[in-house]
């Protein structure tokens, strides 16, 4: 009896082993509800992180629209533009546009191809209502070395990015320039309209200051009439940056697009020369009915007039200007093709004809003139001088 006891008290303690140890080799192969919930939900975000769908290629134009799907890149590459669209993860971006990104955007990658050859790269990002709230063109150039200096030499990032809110209005837009700076302008907004721009100026320590803005005065039929820019510092103002005005391509929604001429508004001739003015100094730019720039004046920081500027205008472009600076009159008349484009310009200075220089194809004709007669003549090839004559 006891043996059968003693028999069964071990075969019992057997069963029991078996048990836990089976119960151990179960855990191994199924972890707990929670553990199980968890290594799912990791595995399911593994899947969405690593799936990317296969670009999609289109034949193109030079401005990157894309014109038609193609089923393959062969196809696509075939044309003389082609365009890649594809998305992008977080981890792909480049480091000058992570500042700009939120976790709830949508990237999307658009590269534009020429005869099979990538030359630019467009970043989007789209928020859940599939409104893009950046737009970005940016190359990055590598460090090359230059034959004149047989060294190498930094090229810096060219393009610009564009920020946009949630309802579609353009706010601030960053301009990457060849010498390494950023341009930046700040646009404000009421009731969706237009109602100033600040421009800053990025120093040697990366910080943006503030160099001046522009504030936009309109009638009650909401027509443009008066532009009043504050200097906050002194500037040496070029003729391609800081006398002239321009817009927003979004601000156009906020009014009658007739309203507003969007290209460039202000024609600054060279022969004007550049201009140095200092903090507190204001510019007054009179505009008319259709948004065209008719008068601009310069005050200084005791708010006399330095100068005037009046245009006169065909249509949407402007025939001729007059600067007035004291007793000195400057006068460029323009002449345009059927096209549009600018074929020739006169310069004269007190009634006094100096310069003329006419288009003729890709070569400039440029002649200069003293006390109205011609006494040199020279060509310029796509703003390169291939030849210089003096004129007996």
């Amino acid at each position: 009896m006891n043996k059968k006891i003693m028999l069964a008290i071990s075969l019992l303690l057997l069963l029991f082993v078996g048990i836990i140890a089976l119960t151990q080799e179960l855990d191994l192969f199924f972890p707990d509800v929670e553990n199980e919930q968890s290594d799912e939900e990791e595995y399911e975000e593994s899947i969405i992180y690593n799936f990317k769908e296969p670009a999609r290629w289109f034949r193109s134009n030079a401005g990157g629209m894309p014109l038609q799907e193609v089923q393959s890149r062969l196809v696509a590459l075939r044309s003389e533009y082609a365009l890649a669209i594809e998305s992008a993860f977080h981890d792909e971006l480049p480091d000058f546009l992570l500042p700009f990104y939120d976790e709830e955007y949508i990237i999307e990658v658009r590269m534009l191809y020429k005869k099979g050859g990538q030359i630019r790269t467009q970043w989007l990002f789209r928020d859940d209502k599939n409104i893009t709230r950046m737009n970005a063109v940016l190359l990055e150039p590598d460090r090359i070395e230059t034959e004149e200096e047989g060294e190498k030499k930094e090229r810096h990032l060219s393009g610009f990015i564009e920020i946009y809110d949630e309802n579609m209005n353009f706010v601030s837009e960053y301009r990457y320039l060849e010498d390494g700076k950023i341009n930046r302008v700040d646009f404000e907004y009421n009731n969706n309209l237009l109602v100033s721009s600040t421009f800053y100026l990025q120093e040697e320590n990366e910080e943006y200051k503030k160099t001046y803005a522009d504030f936009y005065r309109y009638n009650r039929s909401l027509s443009l009439r008066i532009i009043e820019r504050i200097f906050y510092a002194d500037t040496y103002a070029s003729p391609n940056d800081f006398l002239r005005i321009s817009f927003p391509r979004h601000a156009m929604n906020a009014v009658n697009e007739t309203l507003f001429i969007s290209e460039r508004l202000n024609l600054y001739p060279d022969f004007f020369g550049d201009v140095f003015i200092k903090s507190n100094s204001k510019m007054i730019f009179e505009a008319d009915d259709r948004g065209r720039i008719m008068k601009q004046t310069l005050y200084d920081e005791e708010d006399e007039e330095i100068w005037v500027i009046l245009n006169t205008w065909v249509n949407n472009r402007i025939v001729s200007t007059t600067k007035t600076e004291g007793d000195t009159v400057f006068l460029a008349e323009f002449q345009y093709n059927s096209s549009g484009d600018r074929v020739s310009e006169r310069n004269l200075k007190n009634g006094v004809l100096e310069r003329v220089v006419r288009t003729e194809g890709i070569n400039e004709i440029e002649e200069l003139y003293m006390n109205n007669i011609l006494v040199m003549r020279a060509v310029w090839e796509e703003g390169r001088k291939v030849s210089e004559t003096r004129v007996r």
